[in-house]
């Protein structure tokens, strides 16, 4: 009995400690939001291309535009990533078709289709271009990926992007990041 209770008091510190530990690492922090950061109106996206990472950062808009095919009538959710490394050209830009003609875009992830490659030809999927600035004058077109919209409100559109881009000629780039989008003020043209 006596060895017993000395056994009891010396393992019950170690099965306490061990319980403790599978606790704490069982309790894994909620991950942080990349936009969480962001101010309002802005972006900030990584591209990765030939071997270099580069951060870009800067203002993004979005606005909805009608689109009128074979009778039938839909809406256009356009995303409008200004890069501030050019003085001209459209940057970055996504558009996402959304059936129907709802007022915003939905949450949930849109995705480039098989068809959603190269020049748009289908006009059923996520469809992205972006004018990198750098030496050469080619511009990228979406070959794969999504874009996730986190949150929605006629003021404010707030998600995160994995998009890969390619020029046509074998060169791609791959853009990672987030973004909280503000409507496109009127005076402003992309």
């Amino acid at each position: 009995m006596i060895k017993d209770s000395r056994l009891f008091r010396l393992m019950w510190p170690v099965a306490l400690s061990v319980a403790l530990v599978l606790v704490i690492a069982y309790m894994a922090p909620d991950p942080v939001s990349l936009t969480a950061e962001l101010a309002p109106g802005k972006y900030d996206l990584e591209t990765a291309a030939d071997g270099k990472n580069n951060k870009i950062n800067g203002p993004v808009y979005f606005e909805y535009s009608d689109r009128h095919d074979n009778s039938m009538e839909s809406r256009v959710f356009k995303l409008h990533f200004v890069n501030p490394r050019i003085a001209e050209g459209p940057g970055f830009g996504f558009l996402i078709p959304i059936s129907g003609t709802d007022e915003m875009i939905d949450k949930g992830e849109y995705s480039v289709g098989e068809q959603g490659t190269g020049v748009m030809t289908h006009f059923d999927t996520v469809f992205g271009y972006a004018d990198m600035g750098d030496k050469t004058s080619a511009l990228y077109f979406s070959e794969s990926g999504s874009i996730s919209i986190s949150g929605c409100t006629p003021q404010e559109v707030f998600g995160e992007i994995d998009m890969v881009l390619n020029d046509g000629s074998g060169g791609s780039v791959r853009v990672t990041g987030a973004f909280k989008a503000q409507p496109l003020p009127s005076n402003i043209t992309l």
